[in-house]
């Protein structure tokens, strides 16, 4: 959670990077196809991680994160080991892709941050507690 900074960079340089391939879609489809495959295969794997890091904090969201992330990597895939199949519309989706993913991040860091801050005004006392209760959940939940 203190590293939303790097959150809000990769969204924005995530949204720079749609916005840039909505207006220039005459970019060369197989390098493209290849670079968005890897770069929607890492936000995936980002997703999932975050997603299951959510379910830990008792958020009851973190199954459509996780199934989106899921999806995303299918999708990479197939832009990976099929880099004919992105054709112009696909140059678009993920165009559209990148930005709302972009515009995620940073609605998200924003969040991240906000919720840092109001953590740290948390007692030492309370967090232990916290920590006991959350390790008392899950070992009940493993049962």
């Amino acid at each position: 959670m203190e590293n939303w900074g790097w959150s809000l960079a990769f969204g924005i340089i995530t949204l720079i990077v749609g916005v840039f391939l909505l207006l220039k879609p005459s970019l060369s489809l197989t390098a493209l196809a290849f670079y968005i495959g890897f770069v929607i295969l890492f936000r995936s794997i980002s997703t999932i991680g975050f997603a299951l890091d959510v379910r830990k904090y008792g958020s009851k969201n973190w199954g459509g994160l996780l199934i989106l992330g899921i999806i995303g990597a299918i999708v990479s895939f197939i832009l990976i080991w099929n880099p004919l199949f992105a054709g112009l519309s696909i140059v678009v989706l993920v165009a559209l892709n990148f930005m709302f993913a972009g515009l995620f991040s940073i609605f998200l860091s924003i969040q991240l941050r906000k919720l840092h801050k109001s953590s740290k005004k948390l007692s030492a006392d309370l967090v232990e507690r916290y920590d006991k209760i959350m390790l008392e959940i899950r070992e009940e939940l493993d049962k």
